[in-house]
């Protein structure tokens, strides 16, 4: 065709190089255009190369066959998606008539530019990809048989997908950020909570703070971190870890400095930062044999610095957490726990606490938590450590039974000793004091210092309020702040003060607010019953972050009274 279109009126002065449009082309067909030459002039006959398109062309047609199915499956899947979403829409915004289109959002109907649509256009292609592949191995035909446009849609189709759950991490990371920078500063809302808890059941010096104790608080997370920078020693880039870790210690500063006035709400209030021996004489003024400063402590040694303080722009526009002290979080830069406590355990030469009171919180933490992360690992650990205790008590008639208890568990009652110990530990592991009367009523929910505050959620906001609270919590704070409520009982209001009066109303506010919230998830079920479709996913996924959050706090109520009702009975043999 080609060939006889060159010879047309239209292209008969049309030159390609020095020939006319007709040479070129019968050159290039029969080879001698890109054949080489020898010295004389001569074609090489080896060389010559006939212009053929006729298995490129052959490709491409295979090619189009293949796409056929592809394009169908394509369009079947957003023809689903289109056809749903539309009934949906309709049904939501109660069309009946051309107007009423009007009020639709397109956004949510076209099958496009969405995380569900790129799902199901992955599952579709997964499946379509197997079935051909599948059937190229059974009919043995293999690699003639495999539909490669379908695998590469397939490809595609897993690139989309990750691209978007690559989005939904970096939302994810942006809220841990917010997360972690609100549980490492004491606010004004936790403040207000405090207030509440005080006016409504409990003391409030056992839990709140001063200003000037919360002063104390920055001041001790300040110079813990400043401690770490000082310490950091690394075979390689030494200065610059140190340099960065600086710099992240002055951005947190500054932003604790400008969030004071608002959490006091005072235009004119100011944070004083102190040195080490300024911070020491302002701790002495405030009566540091007080529960404050136990809380105060043990706040600080949870305070983790080196997070996120801020988020910047990825290549896409998108907003993630700052990358910018991403180097000084792992092991080897970060920060490091046991280096942050020693310096808490030997900052103070006074005796406002027992040498190695730090570690034996820490140690109480990291057992809280793994009770109520593994909940069922712990379980099947208590009762094989029971069953140990029995066996022995069985086979010597009591002989050993108390001895055995103390060396297993006799640490956690660091505030008893001798039979007033024993008690404790045999009653510890015979499940609580039998007065408790098993399981019983579930409970609570905490956070900031000592965990005080989520003793205060809910209180005064009522049923709904206190359901919502805990869903917005969600199961990995609540696990947090419960194991900080958990120790601030153990260690300091039961070990240091042997203060059962007051433990038993934190329990009982627990208590009281497990109740609250799960009527409220009864309340929020029967919405969701009669709820539309959007509205109602929206209520299950609150139900069933309230629900998480409930499920760890029923643990933490088991692991609460069973301790209380141990070192009760512990008392009473005194």
């Amino acid at each position: 065709m080609a060939k006889e279109l060159s010879v047309l009126p239209i292209f008969k002065n049309v030159n390609v190089g020095d020939h006319s449009l007709s040479v070129f082309l019968s050159k290039l067909f029969n080879g001698t255009l890109l054949a080489k030459h020898d010295e004389t002039g001569a074609i090489i006959k080896e060389s010559v190369l006939k212009f053929d398109l006729r298995g490129e062309l052959g490709v491409g047609m295979e090619l189009g066959r293949q796409a056929l199915p592809v394009i169908a499956n394509n369009c079947i899947v957003r023809a689903f998606y289109f056809i749903r979403h539309l009934a949906i829409e309709l049904r939501e915004n109660n069309v009946r008539s051309l107007d009423d289109m009007q009020h639709i959002a397109w956004n949510k109907v076209m099958p496009t530019n969405n995380p569900t649509i790129s799902r199901m256009l992955t599952i579709a292609t997964g499946v379509f990809t197997t079935v051909d592949v599948g059937e190229a191995i059974i009919t043995q035909k293999y690699w003639i048989s495999v539909n490669y446009v379908g695998v590469g849609r397939f490809a595609v189709a897993i690139g989309q997908d990750v691209a978007w759950c690559l989005k939904t991490r970096n939302i994810q990371k942006i809220k841990q950020m917010y997360e972690e920078i609100k549980r490492f500063a004491y606010t004004q809302e936790d403040e207000r909570i405090y207030e509440r808890i005080g006016n409504n059941m409990m003391d409030m010096d056992k839990l709140g703070l001063t200003v000037a104790q919360t002063e104390i608080l920055y001041n001790l997370e300040y110079h813990k971190t400043l401690n770490d920078i000082q310490h950091t020693k690394l075979p390689i880039n030494s200065g610059g870890i140190k340099q960065l870790k600086q710099e992240w210690l002055d951005e947190w500063r500054t932003y604790m400095t400008q969030g004071f006035p608002s959490f006091l709400q005072v235009s004119d209030a100011e944070l004083h930062w102190y040195s080490e021996q300024e911070l020491i004489r302002k701790i002495e003024e405030n009566d540091p044999y007080g529960t404050w400063f136990r809380l105060v402590l043990f706040e600080t040694m949870l305070f983790e610095p080196y997070y996120p303080l801020s988020l910047e722009k990825d290549k896409k526009g998108n907003d993630i957490p700052s990358k910018k002290y991403r180097d000084l979080q792992n092991a080897i830069c970060g920060y490091k726990k046991s280096d942050g406590d020693s310096y808490l355990d030997t900052l103070f030469t006074g005796s406002y606490y027992t040498k190695g009171y730090i570690k034996r919180l820490r140690k109480c933490y990291d057992k809280v938590l793994r009770e109520l992360n593994e909940v069922l690992k712990t379980v099947i650990t208590s009762l094989s450590i029971t069953a140990i205790v029995t066996i022995v008590a069985i086979a010597t008639a009591g002989a050993f039974a108390p001895a055995i208890a103390v060396a297993l568990v006799g640490s956690n009652f660091a505030g008893l000793s001798g039979a007033t110990l024993t008690s404790a530990c045999l009653a510890y592991l015979g499940g609580g004091a039998i007065a408790i009367g098993g399981a019983g009523m579930a409970g609570g929910t905490i956070a900031i210092v000592g965990g005080g505050a989520v003793l205060g959620l809910g209180v005064g906001a009522g049923v709904g309020g206190a359901v919502g609270a805990a869903g917005l919590v969600g199961k990995k704070n609540t696990i947090l702040q419960s194991a900080k409520l958990l120790v601030s009982v153990r260690e300091i209001f039961l070990n240091d003060e042997h203060d059962l009066a007051y433990s038993n109303s934190i329990h009982e506010k627990y208590v009281q607010n497990i109740a609250e919230i799960e009527k409220g998830l009864v309340e929020l079920r029967l919405q969701a019953d009669v709820a539309s479709s959007k509205d109602k996913r929206e209520l299950k996924a609150r139900i069933k972050k309230a629900e998480e959050s409930v499920e760890a706090m029923k643990i933490a109520r088991k692991s609460m009274v069973k301790f209380m009702s141990s070192f009760e009975t512990g008392m009473a043999q005194s």
